[in-house]
């Protein structure tokens, strides 16, 4: 009976590591990939590095009149393209989650520009989530579009974006140092419906995607990489 009884407490005292192992594996935050450094109270989910995909190609991303070659290179592994004659997206419909809510509370991800001759230098593009097969053919879409101070700069190297994900409150959409959320064909200030549309649309998208346009030479190219979620903002 001893001997039961003891088999037993072992068990429990097992079970009970156990239990504490996993809630502290749930609520450290160490993701190297995200570029976090310090834990946090929730996982950070990486979505795509390029890491598992083929150097030479694309995998899951589209363009619109942008250049072909269009593919993941370096040692790396970064998503690079180049624009090309008329309006230029690159996207995609199948890596992100269809309710961003659900997946965190800012996207973070890594982007390069260089500008080419005769365009811009200074860009404010950043990502757009819309709903419909392509950002070109979309029946409802937001865009957020980077401030003043946080405009990306040919050859400065890689910049690191980080933007708001959350629903829309009071009569302006979601924003942060980086910039602001605009619904395209919404008001300056948002109306009701605005904030109706943009909460239906950030829990509803079929992809996501980046104008690449930036001026009337077709020669611009731009890398992207490390897309992550961070799900325990600060």
């Amino acid at each position: 009976m001893k001997s039961t009884i003891n088999s037993n407490r072992v068990t429990q005292i097992l079970s009970l590591i156990l239990a504490i192992s996993a809630a502290w594996t749930l609520s450290s935050c160490k993701n190297e990939g995200c570029g976090y450094a310090d834990p946090c109270i929730e996982i950070c989910q990486l979505l795509d590095d390029f890491e598992a995909t083929e150097t030479g190609t694309p995998g899951n991303w589209q363009t619109l009149a942008a250049n072909a070659s269009i593919q993941v290179q370096g040692s790396t592994k970064t998503l690079h393209l180049q624009d090309q004659s008329g309006a230029s997206w690159a996207f995609n419909n199948v890596d992100f989650p269809g309710d961003l809510i659900q997946a965190g509370c800012e996207l973070r991800y890594d982007v390069e520009y260089q500008a080419g001759a005769s365009n811009g230098t200074t860009t404010s593009n950043s990502i757009h989530i819309y709903q419909g097969s392509s950002p070109a053919a979309a029946t409802a879409k937001a865009n957020f579009v980077l401030n003043s101070s946080s405009l990306i700069v040919s050859g400065a190297g890689v910049s690191n974006i980080i933007v708001p994900i959350e629903l829309a409150t009071g009569s302006a959409l979601p924003s942060n140092a980086f910039g602001q959320w605009f619904l395209t064909g919404g008001s300056t200030i948002s109306t009701p419906a605005d904030i109706a549309a943009f909460n239906t649309l950030i829990q509803n998208i079929n992809g996501v995607g980046f104008f690449v346009d930036n001026g009337s030479n077709p020669a611009e190219d731009w890398w992207y990489d490390n897309f992550c979620f961070q799900q325990c903002c600060r």
